[in-house]
């Protein structure tokens, strides 16, 4: 199993206590007002809600289609100061602790920040755009501008240096989690595809197809392009996701997205997706798979559509993947595993089908970089965004050979020159920054010892609140408090100047996600605490 890369001073060694005499920053100043989260608490001076957020959100709601906003969801003053996740709004100072759920992982006023905006200010190139499907981009090394080569050499390092490849590994930009989702969806199939015609040659799979019933498209013989690959209706290679899963709202994330009723409702689903339990003790995912050879399933006249069909079962040469979140966010912050994932690992690697880790909201959170560090398997392909500022697939190099020219393509996915330098300069800050506040630890071992620390708190509050919070869960700072009356316990805790969000289905017991940035403070998850203390002798009094 990977271990956390240490430094200099030792995560084992750190004391949290002694931090507070560390900590200075300068205030942040937005139009007069002042903020300072080395010295800041949650304060409310005035009403939470009044005329003026109504007004915010019947505005909104007159222009903006309806998305995931409950009707009293907070309503967040832009032209007030934030530093840290204190923010200073008209009714006082509240504590984020969701992150604009998982966007934000650094303090948007690190020091690492401000000189990336000006290297940009002097290039010139803030608002710059290009599209790097069509165009080599480069840059001077003198200018500290960076381009989506620097960006893709910083994350295949960390990938190589976590899991070895033969070949190493490659990266593909997109614009959000959804769309490395889908890239990592093609590339599943891409080799499935490419890899049986390797084996089994171009003949048998179109008795795969005739056998199945899918036709041929002639539309597309008239395309010169591609001409030793006929285009057909339909592909049969199967996907295995989890019970649970949140991937995303687009119709392919979605298909193996399987967390609540709102995101599965009314739309056509994607025949190739089967589900398991998530962190099942029997090996859920072999159960799957018809192991014959598809010669063998061939040979017996319906035989394959009685396999796929009426067995639901994947014949093992069109199993493309197993694709999975390491620690379920929307289905309820639960972590993976590490017995379940390499039984997975061990079925992916006898059926020869990618295991793929969708690791949009878990980047840097965990402890670890990957949160797949602490399972004991290498993936073969990673999917990230949120807080990496832009849609990031990782796969092992050795796949490039089998994608086509035009097998996928993103306007936007590293073509927003600010968006760019934004996500390498918080990776780089993320994995190379040693902050003096903490005493010669990286951010990410930050989040182990700060992990430790918030854990313990909360295991604190649930004794003293027993009637209120049954327990925690998680790994470094994401987390989830395990509540009685979660809707009682989110309306509280913006009362008492706190951002709270649940995950997963409302039960009697029912998780409420905990986000904290990578440089955390001691004292801030004192105030965090501090806070949840009176949220839950308020909910117990009714």
């Amino acid at each position: 199993m990977a271990k956390i890369i240490k430094s200099s001073s030792s995560a084992d060694d750190y004391d949290p206590n002694r931090e507070n005499s560390r900590v200075m920053y300068p205030d942040v100043i937005v139009q007069g007002r002042r903020l300072n989260r080395g010295t800041a608490s949650v304060r409310v001076t005035g009403p939470v809600e009044t005329e003026e957020t109504e007004a915010v959100r019947t505005a909104w709601n007159s222009a903006l289609l309806p998305t995931t906003l409950p009707d009293d969801a907070p309503v967040l003053h832009m032209d007030w100061p934030a530093h840290g996740p204190f923010v200073l709004a008209p009714h006082g100072t509240y504590f984020d602790a969701y992150l604009a759920v998982a966007q934000k992982v650094l303090d948007e006023h690190h020091p690492n920040f401000k000189k990336m905006l000006r290297n940009l200010e002097d290039a010139d190139v803030t608002l710059r755009r290009e599209i790097v499907t069509d165009d080599y981009v480069t840059v001077g090394s003198e200018s500290g501008v960076k381009t989506p080569h620097d960006l893709a050499k910083l994350w295949t390092r960390a990938a190589d240096q976590r899991w070895p490849a033969n070949e190493g590994h490659e990266v593909f930009f997109s614009a959000s989690g959804a769309e490395s989702v889908e890239a990592s969806l093609k590339i599943c199939y891409e080799v499935a595809y490419k890899r049986f015609l390797e084996t089994h040659g171009s003949d048998t799979f179109a008795k795969v197809q005739s056998e199945l019933g899918i036709a041929p498209v002639p539309y597309f013989d008239a395309d010169p392009g591609l001409r030793e690959h006929p285009v057909y209706e339909d592909y049969p290679f199967q996907i295995v996701a989890c019970e649970g899963a949140f991937h995303g709202r687009t119709l392919g994330a979605l298909s193996l997205t399987w967390s609540k009723r709102a995101h599965r409702l009314s739309y056509p689903k994607a025949w190739g997706v089967h589900h398991v339990p998530y962190n099942a003790e029997g090996d859920v995912a072999r159960e799957k798979i018809d192991w014959r050879p598809i010669a063998e399933i061939l040979a017996i006249p319906g035989e394959l559509m009685r396999v796929m069909h009426e067995q639901r079962l994947i014949p093992r040469d069109l199993f493309a993947g197993f694709l999975a979140e390491p620690f379920q966010g929307e289905g309820g912050y639960l972590p993976g595993d590490p017995d379940y994932w390499q039984r997975v690992r061990a079925v992916c690697d006898e059926a020869g089908g990618l295991l793929c880790v969708d690791e949009v909201q878990t980047v840097a959170r965990t402890g670890t970089l990957f949160m797949t560090e602490q399972l004991g398997v290498a993936p073969d392909v990673i999917c990230t965004a949120k807080s990496m500022v832009i849609g990031v697939t990782i796969t092992r190099a050795e796949y490039a050979k089998y994608f086509h020219e035009g097998w996928h393509s993103n306007t936007w996915g590293a073509g927003r020159v600010f968006d760019t330098n934004f996500a390498y300069t918080t990776l780089d800050t993320l994995l190379h920054h040693k902050d003096p506040v903490f005493d010669g630890l990286s951010y990410l071992e930050n989040t182990q010892v700060k992990g430790e620390y918030l854990s313990a708190g909360l295991k604190q509050l649930a004794k003293k609140h027993p009637d209120v919070m049954v327990g925690e869960r998680g790994r470094g700072l994401m987390r989830a408090m395990l509540v009685r009356n979660r809707d009682e316990v989110v309306r509280q805790g913006w009362a008492h100047g706190i951002k709270l969000l649940g995950c997963g289905w409302g039960a009697e017991v029912a998780p409420i996600r905990l986000l904290m940035l990578a440089d955390t403070l001691t004292r801030e998850i004192d105030e965090l605490l501090g806070v949840l203390d009176k949220v839950f002798t308020a909910v117990a009094k009714g």
